[in-house]
């Protein structure tokens, strides 16, 4: 992304263009040449509150004054434990511009889309969200990355929004090769999410080995 998304054509004098919220929210490609697009304040709130509810498996686990068999604190345990990872997943929604590809990631799954065969991006649809469409005839929905507090300081959906299309734009001179290949979507792993669920899969066992032998 030579210029970054500010080059796409954001000349506000506030909000996303002003000189304290380029440096501090400008988007400059790692060292893979990537520039994710995330709501990092709420990545933190969810991961926090993620670690918060899995600590609860400790006094579920340790305290007897619950009234609960072993078995039955084991299921308990599980049940938060599940809710933590559902909550860890929920914090990997972003939207990552590779070189020529735009990859959308969500709490399961994420779909690789050539940057080339990118149609357009428009709020066209029925829910007013962010919509891509190629020349496939593929849509790619992105309603849950958008609506935030960001959204209220300054509209950081339509930065994303134009930092998209520009990425979209650098690969128009390859797209005869390249838009007909078609988005792919594949399972999204998550170290944090996927110990969360071996926990509370664990739990469970315990718990049904537990009551099995009680």
């Amino acid at each position: 992304m030579t210029g970054g998304p500010w080059a796409a054509g954001l000349s506000d004098r506030y909000g996303p263009a002003t000189p304290v919220v380029r440096r501090f929210r400008s988007y400059r490609p790692d060292r893979r040449g990537a520039v994710t697009l995330a709501r990092w304040s709420r990545v933190v709130f969810l991961r926090a509150f993620a670690c918060f509810v899995a600590a609860l498996t400790v006094p579920v686990a340790v305290e007897e004054n619950l009234g609960l068999a072993g078995w039955q604190r084991a299921l308990m345990g599980a049940g938060v434990l599940a809710v933590a990872s559902w909550t860890w997943r929920c914090s990997l929604i972003r939207v990552v511009l590779r070189p020529g590809e735009i990859v959308r990631f969500g709490v399961w799954r994420h779909t690789v889309i050539p940057a080339a065969a990118v149609r357009t991006l428009h709020r066209e649809s029925f829910r007013g969200s962010l919509t891509l469409e190629t020349y496939g005839g593929e849509t790619v929905d992105f309603s849950w990355f958008e609506k935030s507090l960001w959204d209220v300081v300054y509209d950081f959906s339509a930065v994303c929004e134009d930092a998209m299309a520009a990425h979209a734009r650098l690969s128009a001179g390859r797209r005869g090769a390249v838009s007909r290949e078609r988005l792919r979507r594949r399972f999204t792993w998550s170290i944090g999410g996927e110990l969360l669920a071996a926990a509370a899969l664990v739990c469970v066992v315990a718990g049904l080995v537990a009551g099995a032998v009680r």
